[in-house]
């Protein structure tokens, strides 16, 4: 992907930020003229931070809403084709009109959450940073975005602004989630140092989030076949996971917000907006004219009533119009993340004990082997996770299918597949193109 020296994706949201401490950076005749160099004083330090926010931001409403049409969260009631490939299952067409439109976007969130890494580091060392956590944010959002687009490409390129990068390889993708780990544990090394323990909750929780990940990708790789065991019991996501747990509420969530100050979610755009999408037959009941929710109607497995907090999540997304937030992590996935390591390990109890803590929150009856632990494991993540960006890959490894899949596209007879590199940076990149 290409991005201009003279300017970067921070340009347009500096001032709907409202970063405060910055009027020497914002003093020239045009704030919107802002150049490289501007960006390499110490004043810029939290525009840095702030851009990088608001730019990863916009990248994940857009990972949310590719991953919701090509998995059973979201389903096609407009007017645009491409779409359709994408609720079908046709994952790996490079010219796919709204894969196309993200790319850029997702890549502009990466980078300028590793270009504040880079300038914050060297603010940092030169003892120029006032404010370490904001270096610590950035290693977050970093590792936010590495995770995500782990998750949901096959391959991906790192270049940096003109300058091309090869692709990364599809069977090479563990490394993002390195990188991604690489940088949560620095931010974690940063916020703790600086005694910022809501920050430091955040991270590490992320970590949990991507060491899981990780895992989950490693058994979908390649694709091509449902793996025989699904589970995944990974001690370092275990470990972060319980610390965060100790520390945090039951209620907790690590969320991205959005507003009409700052950015909007491309997820509410297209589905609360432009009626394009729609939460999907298999958790909702639409209105008369199949464009929004007339109820949510996914019931839990043993007490036969609507999933409580599915439907507070679907009902809370559709009413935000373009400004739905979107859970980055949350002490539920922590507990989920917990419950499958001991139903791995064939430990019930400690399943049960992890599970449980859920279904207290919402006045579910504790489960005590009415029904399958497997398969209510699954049904919880499906309910607690819905529009994060873990639906797809959950089908593929515990081999199930979204009902609106074609036998033939790639989800379904292809398991593991996910999106390919956006054809324009397949005609615009010397390595793809092999004119380098």
């Amino acid at each position: 992907m290409s991005i201009r020296r003279r300017t970067t994706p921070l340009l347009g949201l500096v001032l709907a930020l409202g970063v405060a401490g910055c009027d020497g950076l914002l003093d020239v005749e045009n704030p919107n003229s802002l150049v490289q160099e501007d960006l390499e004083s110490p004043a810029a330090a939290g525009a840095l931070a702030n851009g990088a926010l608001a730019t990863m931001s916009r990248g994940w409403g857009y990972m949310v809403l590719l991953h919701g049409s090509a998995s059973d969260e979201l389903q096609f009631t407009g007017s645009r084709n491409a779409w359709i490939q994408l609720q079908e299952g046709g994952l790996r067409d490079a010219s796919n009109e709204f894969t196309v439109e993200a790319f850029p976007f997702i890549n502009e969130g990466r980078w300028m959450a590793d270009e504040a890494v880079r300038q914050l580091t060297i603010f940092d060392e030169a003892g120029q940073l006032g404010n370490r956590s904001l270096l610590a944010r950035s290693h977050l959002y970093s590792g936010m975005m590495y995770t995500q687009i782990a998750d949901l490409w096959e391959d991906w390129v790192i270049s940096d602004r003109r300058q091309e990068a090869p692709p990364v390889g599809p069977n090479n993708m563990s490394q993002m989630y390195d990188t991604a780990i690489q940088n949560l544990t620095r931010a974690l090394e940063i916020a703790t140092s600086e005694g910022n323990s809501a920050l430091a909750q955040q991270i590490r929780a992320q970590r949990a989030r991507t060491y899981h990940a990780r895992a989950v990708r490693q058994l979908i790789t390649p694709a091509g076949s449902t793996p025989s065991n699904p589970l995944v019991n990974d001690a370092q996501a275990v470990a972060d996971a319980q610390a965060v747990l100790a520390q945090v509420e039951s209620s907790w969530q690590f969320r991205l917000e959005f507003s009409s100050a700052t950015i909007t979610n491309q997820w509410g755009g297209w589905v609360n907006e432009r009626l394009e999408l729609r939460p999907s037959d298999a958790y909702v009941n639409p209105t008369a004219d199949d464009k929004r929710v007339a109820s949510v109607k996914l019931e839990d497995p043993i007490d036969g009533v609507v999933d409580p907090f599915l439907e507070a999540t679907i009902l809370e997304a559709a009413g935000a119009r373009n400004f739905n937030p979107v859970t980055v992590v949350s002490a539920r996935e922590l507990r989920l993340i917990l419950a499958e390591a001991a139903l791995a390990t064939s430990d019930t109890e400690g399943f049960a004990t992890h599970i449980n803590a859920i279904r207290s929150q919402d006045g579910l009856t504790a489960w005590d082997g009415q029904v399958d632990a497997l398969e209510l494991l699954k049904h919880t993540r499906m309910a607690n996770l819905y529009n994060t960006g873990r639906r797809l890959n959950d089908h593929y490894r515990f081999g199930t299918q979204s009902f609106l899949w074609v036998s033939d596209q790639d989800a379904a007879s292809r398991p593991g597949s996910l999106l390919p590199i956006a054809q324009t940076e397949r005609t615009a990149n010397c390595y793809i193109l092999g004119t380098c």
